[in-house]
């Protein structure tokens, strides 16, 4: 008689194992994920059922002790939990589709705004004379000019600047960018000295360097005074002055 009632439990056990929660899981990445587990036969289940901790359960149902579906429920927690959840080492959070985002990062659309910013960085970089000025460099400027600003009644505005370079009459006067040429003529190392209302300025070409990507011209321009100077930083670049342009030149930067 018992046979029979063995019978009927193991093929209980095979329907749940066949058909409920528990499947077997393999590792990757870490995380544990469902494999395809094949059939078996009433031979395989006993064996399942013995090395899954079942047997004690299908035969405490036989006698009638014991709790059949806590066997079952117990073991399907087990085996669709995996190792990872053991360990702890398994993470369900999906992976980011773009390298540069955090996993689980949503991507946030783009603002007109934004995106109007961004072409308008993308077009000044064309231009040496958009390329960002330092804030130290604006400084010294701003220092220098209210150092030579000196009083003038013939002047526009009431007001003349002692730091601007005074050069004799040459072929580049009064042409379109001729004191950029004019700059551009004269040799790393040289000095061009002025004077005016009591003044003394100079002009160092400091050298030729790649910045921003463009070739520049590096320049230092001095102003002294009653024992006292000031003195800022100049610089001009090769490439178009601005969209318009119809070729490169040397544009003064700052």
């Amino acid at each position: 008689m018992k046979y029979p009632m063995m019978m009927a439990a193991l093929l209980a056990t095979g329907t749940a194992l066949t058909a409920g929660a528990p499947v077997a899981v393999q590792a990757q990445d870490g995380c544990a994920v469902p494999k395809p587990q094949k059939k078996r036969g009433v031979g395989g289940l006993l064996s399942a059922a013995r090395s899954g901790g079942l047997e004690g359960s299908v035969a405490g149902a036989l006698r009638g002790d014991g709790d059949r579906g806590s066997g079952l429920e117990d073991s399907g927690r087990r085996t669709a939990a995996g190792d990872g959840a053991a360990t702890g080492k398994c993470s369900q959070t999906p992976r980011g589709e773009d390298k540069g985002r955090p996993v689980g990062a949503v991507a946030v659309p783009e603002t007109a705004t934004e995106r109007a910013r961004r072409e308008m960085a993308a077009n000044d970089a064309k231009y040496p004379s958009r390329m960002p000025i330092p804030e130290d460099w604006k400084t010294a400027k701003t220092a220098y000019d209210a150092f030579g600003k000196v009083r003038c009644t013939s002047c526009e505005g009431g007001y003349a600047q002692a730091g601007w370079p005074d050069w004799p009459r040459d072929e580049y006067s009064g042409k379109y960018g001729g004191a950029e040429t004019r700059l551009s003529r004269l040799p790393v190392g040289h000095v061009h000295r002025w004077s005016a209302s009591g003044f003394s300025g100079t002009l160092t070409i400091d050298g030729e360097e790649q910045v921003n990507g463009f070739r520049c011209r590096k320049m230092t321009y001095r102003l002294e005074k009653g024992g006292q100077s000031v003195s800022r930083p100049g610089l001009m670049c090769w490439g178009k002055a601005n969209e318009y342009a119809g070729s490169d030149s040397w544009v003064g930067v700052f």
